[in-house]
Order: structure tokens, then C-alpha cells, then sequence
């Protein structure tokens, strides 16, 4: 009787797991695609008044644009050290330096322009190896000094007269270093280094045993002013001065930018202000629509048939151990 009883629930189970299982080859699932523009590798996207270029690879993708007078900045600090060499100026590698360029998003390493302003270029005149650049120092006076006027950047000496307060700061000066100790070690007529004697001046000291002041042994050094509007070519970008205050002076130039929004299968994106759903049915074409509440209605009823057919699953492997279990449980020996 009891294995009687115990074949009758086996049958009623397997014929549940049967059922259920029987449902999920005959369900049939919901497509979710919606109408939009089709697009493949270089197609050109026209949204918000620009165009964008799609770029498809491999399911994936993006729409990019190229903005080619986007403006950048850059800052360099007062008392920053600056390098002169090939007809541009960088950060000294023992300065403060400047500040990182910015603009409106991350600029192109080949960023190029022509910016505005008006003055005499820094490079006029000049050049030098990078091995033997020109070390300058960024002086901005302050209130007690006044602001340097008059001159530019063009090689030659300061000649403005100081006037004006630290709230209006139009222009800066570089001021050449030397780099003491190298130069001292070039020289074979001196000692390697500088001495200093009672009263804190520096000397040199000559093979002869003769001395000289530090000051006197330099050469004299290049002093220019450098104003705004007047051009600056700094790290590889034909800048000019846009503005100076007392902590330092901003630089800015126009150069490429591009702009990029990343595309992925069912989410959405916003190009030029206007929302798209996008959708890859094929690795190298993806589908736009602006039809985004349809395709979420569609990606709702996709996501409650996943969840039945699982739902059905669990049925079909509950019956199918329930049945084992009491087959097993019919068959255990029986006491006395």
C-alpha cells in the first residue's frame, strides 16, 4: 500500500514538471524593437543643429563630432620656473610649473589654432636646443612693487616703468636663471663650486687663486615683459595671454576638441539634447529611436516573460526531485 500510494504522487509530479516544462518550448517571446534610423560604421547623425559621426564596431559604439575652435586654457604660477627652447616655452622639470590645460572637455593632444590678441610674439628672434633652453623664472609684481609696463618678450630687456597695484595686473616679467653649479662645472677656469664669504656674498674661485663675486660672473640676465594679448607658444600651442593676476597668469588658445557619447544595447543616450534608445541588431549597424518610453513598455513585457519561464523551470526541477525523493523514501526498508 505504501508503494502503491508512493507511485501515485511520483505520477502526479512528473506530470507537473511535464506540464511545465511542456509551457516553456510553446511560449513564445516578446520582441522589443522599436522604429528609429539605422546607422552603420561613418554614417553622420544629425542632432541638436551638428553633426556627429556614428562609429560602429563589433556591437558597440559611439557618436563623435570634432569642435575645431574649441578654447583652451592653461595657467602658469607666479614664481614658476619656464624652459625656452625650440620657439616654446614648458614647465621647468625643477619649477612649479603651470597649471593643466582645460577647456570645454579634455583637449586634443594635436590641438592647433590661431588665437586671438594682439603683441609681439615671445619667439621673435630666438631659438635654442633643448639641450641648451633658457631657464626663466615668472616674477608678477605686487602691490608694493606695481605692475611692469610697456616692452614684450621678443629677446630684449625691460624697459617699462613701474606703476599701477596688485588689483590690476596686466602683464608679468621673465626673468632669466642660471643653473650655478652646472655652469660652474663647464667652466674648467673655476672651481666646481660657488664659496660664501663673511658677509653672505657668493664667490668665484678661480684655478689661478684669484676670487670674484657670483654676481659679476654671471652674465647679465634676459629680462622681458610679457603683456596681455601678447602671443605665448607654450608646450606646442600657439597661445596668448588672456589674463594675469597676482598667483599667475592664464593662457589660452583654440585647438580641436572632440566630443564623443558612447552607444550600448538598450540604454539610452543624449546627443545634442535629444534622447535616443539604442539598439545593435547587427555587430556592425546600430538602430537610434527617440521612441524611448516604447522601447522600456516593450523591455517590460520582454522582462516578465524571462521571469515566468523561470518561474516554470523552478517547478519542473522541484517536481522532478520531489518525485526521486519519494521513490526513495518508498523503497527504505521496513522495521519488523
Amino acid at each position: 500500500m505504501q508503494r502503491r500510494a508512493a507511485a501515485i504522487y511520483v505520477v502526479f509530479f512528473v506530470l507537473v514538471a511535464v506540464g511545465a516544462f511542456s509551457l516553456t518550448t510553446v511560449a513564445q517571446e516578446p520582441s522589443v524593437s522599436v522604429a528609429g534610423q539605422n546607422y552603420s560604421q561613418g554614417d553622420t547623425l544629425s542632432a541638436g543643429g551638428m553633426e556627429w559621426t556614428v562609429n560602429v564596431n563589433d556591437g558597440e559604439g559611439n557618436v563623435s563630432r570634432v569642435n575645431e575652435s574649441a578654447r583652451f586654457t592653461t595657467s602658469i604660477a607666479n614664481n614658476s620656473s619656464l624652459l625656452f627652447a625650440n620657439g616654446e616655452y614648458r614647465p621647468a622639470p625643477n619649477g612649479s610649473g603651470g597649471g593643466a590645460g582645460t577647456g570645454t572637455g579634455s583637449p586634443s593632444p594635436s590641438a592647433t589654432g590661431t588665437p586671438g590678441g594682439s603683441g609681439t610674439s615671445l619667439a621673435t628672434g630666438e631659438s635654442a636646443s633643448n639641450d641648451s633652453a633658457t631657464r626663466f623664472r615668472v616674477v608678477i609684481s605686487n602691490a608694493t612693487a606695481g605692475n611692469a609696463s610697456g616692452g614684450n618678450a621678443s629677446g630684449g630687456n625691460a624697459s617699462g616703468n613701474a606703476s599701477g597695484n596688485a588689483t590690476n595686473v596686466s602683464s608679468f616679467t621673465l626673468r632669466q636663471e642660471f643653473m650655478t653649479s652646472q655652469r660652474l662645472r663647464q667652466d674648467p677656469s673655476v672651481a666646481d663650486v660657488a664659496l660664501t664669504g663673511e658677509n653672505g656674498t657668493q664667490y668665484v674661485r678661480y684655478r689661478n687663486g684669484t676670487t670674484q663675486p657670483l654676481d659679476e660672473y654671471l652674465p647679465t640676465p634676459a629680462v622681458r615683459n610679457v603683456s596681455v594679448g601678447d602671443s605665448f607658444p607654450y608646450e606646442n600651442n600657439s597661445s596668448s595671454v588672456a589674463s594675469v593676476n597676482t598667483s599667475g597668469a592664464t593662457l589660452a588658445w583654440e585647438g580641436n576638441l572632440t566630443r564623443s557619447t558612447e552607444l550600448k544595447d538598450g540604454e539610452n543616450a543624449t546627443i545634442g539634447g535629444t534622447t535616443y534608445v539604442a539598439q545593435f541588431p547587427t555587430n556592425s549597424s546600430v538602430t537610434l529611436s527617440q521612441n524611448v518610453s516604447g522601447y522600456q513598455a516593450e523591455q517590460s513585457k520582454l522582462d516578465e516573460f524571462n521571469n515566468r519561464i523561470l518561474g516554470l523551470w523552478g517547478i519542473v526541477i522541484i517536481s522532478l526531485f520531489a518525485a526521486i525523493l519519494i521513490v526513495a523514501l518508498a523503497y527504505l526498508p521496513i522495521r519488523g
